[in-house]
């Protein structure tokens, strides 16, 4: 449950390291303030899992794989 809600309908929002824990978590608290949401990581599936999550109860969000450590 988030304590307050932040309106971030018609923004996009890249959440790197988003099939983790941590940051799938962050990544679905953006999506319920109205965020479309990039979710990236090293695993493709990872990503795309939480991305169907959210998805699944309303949001927009898409899977990505990459490496944002890499140039």
């Amino acid at each position: 449950m988030i304590p307050f809600k932040i309106d971030l309908t018609e923004k996009v929002v890249a959440v790197t390291g988003g099939g983790g824990i941590l940051c799938g978590i962050f990544a679905e608290a953006l999506a319920k303030c109205g965020a479309k949401v990039a979710i990236l990581d090293f695993k493709e599936e990872a990503a795309t899992k939480v991305a169907d999550k959210i998805n699944a109860e309303g949001g927009t969000a898409i899977g990505v794989a990459a490496n944002v450590l890499e140039l």
